[in-house]
């Protein structure tokens, strides 16, 4: 049997797989299970290994990890040879009645346009793991934490669930790790355990740096650091935070509510409210400037002309002033 297991949460497709795994072989052992990571194994030998006759079993599985192969093209890490597209092929027109063969794609999409992705799903059983919604995580958390004989105030709930970034298998350590911490969660425990996403960092730092709090920006510019440690992504996230603050404006000035914006731009209702409290502090042609400045200091950075971390703090200094003091950023 095929069967092609595929979303974005890896608790899931573990379950899931684990659950195939029990109904098709029972109990595990080096006799019946073998696994694969697709990013360092040939396909044509995984292949082989699913036509060998089970010896002290009466079935095998074979599971081929992290399978990007039947992932849209842009998320193609390893795309497949001819010879191994031949052995593929082969193999789904004469598969081992003895063997199940497991593909997990962790992606919400497959590839379905390309031929032999179409063939693969024809011939397999497909099982999608969905993400949940936003109402889902929140119970899935707070199902975690009575578990764990944990209490948790509904506004530290619903921040422990953004900033798990809608990983299951995540939340689920967290959610151990608070555990021991405490049996009763605040807003300034999470602070005290558990970082802010870096996006979260960065929007943040741009508040202070529209309300002139230049220390504090760079405090959590620095900190950030420390999460991803290059600079040209946190100018990619201030860049995107930048756009966001001018559709806001721009949809604003257009006759939009708030809630309006919110829906139309796709973004929560709280982001709206911080760009709508700063309107009258930074305007839409200084958001343009401030962009392309952005944009030319990335080409700086990237092209050696510009140290990365001394750039940034010599943007958030001079944001929005009138009069910008001279620095010589170049090398």
């Amino acid at each position: 049997m095929l069967y092609l297991l595929f979303g974005l949460q890896d608790l899931s497709l573990k379950n899931r797989l684990h659950k195939l795994l029990q109904d098709g072989i029972g109990e595990i052992n080096n006799f019946n299970f073998v696994q694969y990571n697709f990013n360092e194994a040939n396909l044509e030998e995984v292949l082989f290994e699913c036509t060998l006759v089970p010896l002290g079993c009466e079935r095998r599985a074979i599971v081929i990890d992290n399978a990007d192969f039947l992932s849209p093209t842009n998320n193609k890490k390893h795309p497949l040879s001819k010879e191994e597209e031949k052995a593929l092929l082969d193999y789904l027109d004469h598969p081992n009645d003895a063997c199940d063969l497991f593909m997990i794609v962790h992606n919400e999409k497959l590839d379905e346009k390309n031929s032999i992705v179409k063939k693969v799903i024809e011939k397999s059983k497909v099982i999608e793991t969905v993400n949940p919604s936003e109402r889902d995580w929140i119970v899935y958390a707070s199902r975690l934490f009575e578990k764990a004989g944990v209490l948790i105030d509904r506004d530290a709930l619903a921040e422990f669930v953004n900033r798990m970034q809608k990983d299951a298998m995540l939340m689920k350590s967290e959610v151990e790790k608070l555990s021991l911490y405490n049996n009763i969660i605040t807003m300034e425990d999470l602070d005290i355990m558990i970082a802010k996403p870096l996006d979260e960092k960065v929007i943040s730092m741009f508040e202070h740096v529209v309300n002139r709090d230049y220390d504090k920006a760079i405090e959590l510019f620095r900190n950030s650091l420390v999460i991803n440690g290059q600079p040209v992504m946190i100018i990619n996230l201030l860049a995107s935070q930048l756009r966001v603050y001018l559709d806001i404006f721009i949809l604003s000035e257009s006759g939009y509510s708030q809630d309006e914006i919110s829906k139309t731009l796709a973004i929560h209702p709280y982001r709206v409210k911080l760009a709508m409290n700063n309107r009258y502090k930074i305007s839409i042609d200084t958001l343009k400037e401030e962009l392309e400045n952005l944009y030319q200091l990335d080409y700086k950075i990237k092209s050696g002309k510009i140290d990365g971390i001394f750039g940034v703090e010599m943007f958030i200094l001079n944001f929005n002033r009138k009069k910008k003091r001279s620095f010589n950023l170049e090398r």
